[in-house]
């Protein structure tokens, strides 16, 4: 559940900020009175200076978790993770207006991926040598599969919320909406990370 939270949260939700983007710059650039074929150039190139901050963000939140887990264990640096990885989530597809705010998709980047990091470090430690690969495969791609429900959630989750939605802009208050909702997900892992052992300065657990 610690791997389901974390990726479900990052490929059923966070990686649809394009989505969001694009939809953003292209009412902006609309109100600017641009022609239709600069609208989509803009578009394409700004959905790309999104991802590129987004991944930049998550550079920096891996070794920022990396030194957490140093310092102060496992189970705290997952705890606040997870809530910040929340937070931030929320607050960027809530707030995401113009071309100004794509510092947020830094933020969003950093705590969302920061996780993955954790993932890594601490998967590892819960399981004896004859189980170590295995448990650590199991745990991270079984949250992949499960994953691959969120697009699906996400879409059903938009059009109920987008029902009776005549204009572009409440669909995109659907969209902001569902995403939110489904950001939820992400504190099923400061649950879980409260029945998980701490294993910093621990010996790996042996046959």
């Amino acid at each position: 559940m610690l791997c389901v939270a974390g990726v479900i949260g990052l490929w059923g939700v966070g990686f649809f900020s394009p989505e969001l983007v694009g939809d953003v710059i292209d009412r902006s650039l609309r109100a600017e009175g641009l022609a239709s074929g600069q609208i989509a150039a803009s578009k394409t190139v700004w959905v790309g200076v999104n991802m590129i901050v987004q991944n930049i963000g998550a550079f920096f939140g891996m070794l920022a978790f990396t030194k957490a887990a140093q310092r102060f264990g496992r189970k705290l640096p997952f705890g606040i993770a997870y809530v910040c990885a929340f937070v931030a989530t929320v607050g960027y597809f809530q707030l995401f207006n113009s071309k100004a705010d794509i510092w947020m998709s830094a933020v969003m980047g950093f705590c969302q991926l920061a996780l993955f990091a954790g993932f890594a470090i601490y998967l590892p430690e819960l399981f004896p040598l004859r189980l170590r690969s295995t448990g650590t495969s199991f745990c991270y791609n079984v949250g992949r599969f499960v994953a691959a429900s969120g697009p699906f959630t996400l879409g059903r989750l938009q059009a109920a919320l987008a029902q009776g939605a005549s204009t572009p802009a409440g669909r995109l208050a659907a969209f902001r909406s569902a995403a939110s909702y489904l950001s939820a997900i992400l504190l099923v892992g400061v649950i879980a990370v409260l029945f998980l052992p701490e294993t910093k300065g621990q010996p790996l657990p042996e046959d």
